[in-house]
């Protein structure tokens, strides 16, 4: 009896892993998918697939379960056939260097990244153009994101320099910037209501303080009348920061799992 006991509890331990294990690629094959137009055909053979076999199950219809396993091999070939380019592009986002790709994140970000953001923040800030970049952390800023103009690219310098060049249409507002890439463009940050100490800090300052205050962002601010480069998190801000000390508070602070240093400089 103990060894049949046994046995029932390691074939309940099993039949969990096994739904675990399912339910886990199941979630992130539709995750992949979710955003083109064959997520939600999936989503929706996936559920009439389970239907049928509960159904079949319950109603134990052996002659209807052998049609349907028939069925079953070529219709897997006819989804591959059908959703092609969409699987192709799901393992292209959950490849190899997605799986290792946080092993190496710290060290890309301070040989590539960073230099990349601190070289764009040091042209704006010698042409004197203003400039208001929040990098994301845990915190994605959907609703700031949703509101402003999407743009979905590469960071880079010339895109940087190019949207926030004096009189275009997104020059005023602020780029939000999420794993290396631009996600959108004259965002509206909200604005700390924060008695500052310098008098010298405008409305582009208090955007960029009140974005830090109210996530976990690390908002990069260039000032328009000075040229001179800031940087905020959580409710302090850094004044005057050279090219060298900006890819240093980077390369700390965009690396969630480091333990931050404090910025000497308080809001307050």
């Amino acid at each position: 009896m103990a060894y049949n006991g046994g046995m029932i509890v390691v074939d309940i331990l099993r039949a969990c892993f096994e739904i675990a294990v399912l339910w886990i690629l199941f979630y992130q094959l539709y995750r992949m998918m979710k955003s083109a137009r064959a997520g939600a055909i999936l989503a929706g053979l996936l559920v009439l697939v389970l239907l049928c076999v509960v159904v079949l199950e319950v109603t134990e219809a052996r002659v209807l379960q052998t049609i349907a396993g028939w069925i079953v091999s070529p219709a897997v070939l006819i989804l591959v056939v059908i959703f092609q380019p969409e699987i192709r592009n799901a393992l292209a986002k959950f490849g190899f260097k997605r799986l290792i790709s946080p092993l190496f994140k710290q060290q890309e970000r301070a040989s590539g990244f960073v230099d990349t953001v601190a070289d764009s923040v040091q042209f704006l800030a010698s042409k004197r153009i203003g400039a208001l970049i929040c990098f994301c952390r845990n915190d994605k800023l959907r609703e700031v994101v949703q509101s402003a103009t999407q743009v979905d690219a590469l960071y880079s310098r010339e895109l940087i320099g190019t949207i926030f060049f004096p009189k275009t249409l997104l020059h005023d507002g602020a780029v939000v910037v999420d794993d290396e890439r631009i996600v959108c463009a004259g965002a509206i940050l909200p604005v700390s209501k924060r008695e500052l100490k310098d008098r010298a800090m405008g409305l582009r300052h208090r955007a960029g303080i009140g974005m830090a205050e109210s996530s976990d962002a690390v908002v990069v601010i260039v000032s328009e009348e000075t040229g001179s480069v800031s940087l905020a998190v959580g409710n302090k801000i850094q004044r005057d920061l050279t090219e060298n000390l900006l890819k240093e508070r980077l390369g700390e602070l965009l690396n969630i799992h480091a333990e931050e240093k404090i910025i000497e400089e308080d809001v307050h």
